[in-house]
């Protein structure tokens, strides 16, 4: 424990010097991770330079642009992949991250993040981390992104039999409304169905994570963030089992209690070094001893009036 605090003075140091480099190089390289998983979507059959391309656009839009402008884009892109395999099912894509978007997204773009980074986080097998830390720093905004990311996750096998009923090879502007409605039809069919229903009940699981990292890391207690992350991830475990048992989420249970873990070490890793300051700007600081709770204002030297450093009043 001691070496990961010491390890931590030296990273505050490196951000302390080199901040704006720092945070336009992590927000590139986040926005290339986004697009590159993303591209799956395409089924392999985007490729080549055009799929680098959208890539690495991915990543300028993520280093320069907004937390509204990247998501709106991040849709755009996730469309074009799925279009690449198949034309309708792009369509019925652009319909739901269109919704998303109006009713939430450009709402409450910062939080809506969190529905990126768990998608990404799936492709690792520790989606938890996001639901953890959403619960801890996002509070009850981080419920509705965790919610749609998992369902989402949940209803790819849909996306999939979209894929394969109207393969982008076979595309006809003239057969379109047909296949339109068949897939508006499987929506419906008892497969269909069960899936949409285990999504819910899984999509309920990652609300109750929320819910429980939020209210422990807001009792005001020693070491808050820790246990709220210790009860959300004790939570998650007994809720997915129950949607999966209960729910017929279509969920690998053999390895769930290990990610689950592994998702709590990560949030606990970016909980040690959540507090990495804004030098450019001044914040209010919390924290506690066993009696009080201590609000601050900190303010950088660096931006602080002449006046202020000298002793003056304002």
């Amino acid at each position: 424990m001691e070496e990961l605090f010491l390890i931590r003075q030296k990273m505050i140091r490196i951000y302390k010097l080199n901040e704006d480099k720092i945070n336009i190089a992590s927000k590139f390289l986040a926005g290339i991770i986004t697009f590159l998983f993303m591209s799956s979507l395409s089924a392999g059959n985007l490729t080549g330079t055009k799929n680098i391309i959208i890539i690495l656009l991915g990543g300028i839009f993520a280093s320069v642009s907004s937390p509204a402008v990247f998501l709106a884009v991040s849709a755009v892109a996730a469309v074009i992949f799925i279009a690449s395999a198949s034309v309708e099912a792009s369509v019925a894509a652009l319909i739901f991250f269109f919704l998303l978007y109006v009713f939430y997204g450009r709402v409450f773009p910062k939080e809506s993040l969190l529905f990126a980074a768990m998608l990404v986080c799936f492709k690792i097998k520790v989606p938890y981390a996001a639901a953890f830390l959403g619960g801890i720093y996002f509070g009850g905004k981080a419920i509705f992104p965790v919610a749609a990311a998992m369902f989402t996750n949940q209803v790819m096998p849909i996306l999939n039999e979209f894929i394969k009923m109207s393969p982008a090879s076979e595309f006809s502007a003239s057969t379109m409304p047909d296949v339109l409605f068949n897939m508006y039809t499987y929506i419906f069919s008892q497969e269909s169905l069960s899936v949409i229903s285990g999504s819910f009940y899984a999509a309920a699981a990652m609300v109750l994570s929320v819910v429980c990292a939020w209210a422990v890391s807001s009792m005001h207690i020693d070491h808050e963030k820790e246990a709220a992350i210790i009860t959300s991830a004790a939570v998650t475990v007994i809720a997915m089992f129950l949607a999966v048992i209960i729910g017929g989420s279509r969920f690998s249970v053999m390895g769930l209690p290990f990610f689950v873990l592994l998702s709590a070490v990560i949030a606990f890793i970016i909980r040690l070094f959540d507090d990495l300051p804004d030098y450019r700007h001044a914040e209010r600081v919390r924290f506690q001893d066993k009696n009080y709770v201590y609000y601050v204002k900190a303010v950088p030297k660096i931006k602080m009036p002449r006046k202020e450093r000298n002793g003056s009043e304002d």
